[in-house]
């Protein structure tokens, strides 16, 4: 009984081990991350804004910037990013006319965005285009997204869920992370529009 306890606690303590060295190898930086101060978000792209309107990254500088990709099919991630980027929106009260805040679409082949961001906020701005145009964009700035397909036939987008932040000349500043207190992105955002 004694022995087999033993070799029943080695087991468990291989297991944990096991657990462990996962955990940390899903944690390691790829090779080719970003740093703060890269004017990845001055890189050049076309677009098409909610309005149907051709944007370009020239329309994105000159002002502090959140950058959120996902799709509007999404059944979670994303509408709740979007409705607690509307809620730190209003936290900000009158400074956040100093931020833009933008939805990219990562799934172009279904997504329309005219309806999808005025239904979280009217100041959150959309945007869409050709795939080969969203995904050079995505890359660019290191966005990562993966169409997974479905036992169904249809698919689902696995994508990074952070928020992007950039600066008023397109340097990458850093991310707001939805586990971190609502209050420190507030705060975050005052520091980004100051």
């Amino acid at each position: 009984m004694i022995r087999l306890l033993r070799v029943l606690r080695v087991a468990l303590w291989v297991l944990v081990a096991v657990a462990g060295a996962a955990a940390l190898a899903s944690l390691i930086v790829p090779e080719r991350s970003m740093d703060a101060g890269q004017t990845i978000y001055a890189t050049p792209f076309s677009l098409i804004d909610q309005n149907g309107e051709v944007v370009t990254q020239a329309n994105f500088l000159g002002k502090p910037s959140a950058w959120f990709y996902g799709f509007t099919q999404c059944p979670e991630v994303c509408p709740a990013t979007l409705t607690e980027m509307s809620r730190l929106l209003d936290a900000l009260g009158p400074d956040a006319d100093k931020l833009r805040v933008v939805f990219v679409s990562v799934d172009p082949e279904r997504d329309t965005v005219e309806d999808y961001v005025d239904y979280f906020d009217q100041r959150i701005i959309g945007l869409t285009g050709p795939p080969e145009a969203v995904s050079a964009m995505a890359k660019a700035r290191y966005a990562s997204f993966e169409k997974v397909p479905l036992a169904d036939g249809d698919y689902t987008m696995e994508h990074s869920t952070g928020i992007h932040l950039a600066d008023a000349d397109g340097a990458f500043v850093g991310t707001l992370d939805t586990k971190e207190p609502f209050d420190t992105r507030v705060e975050k955002l005052r520091r980004l529009i100051e």
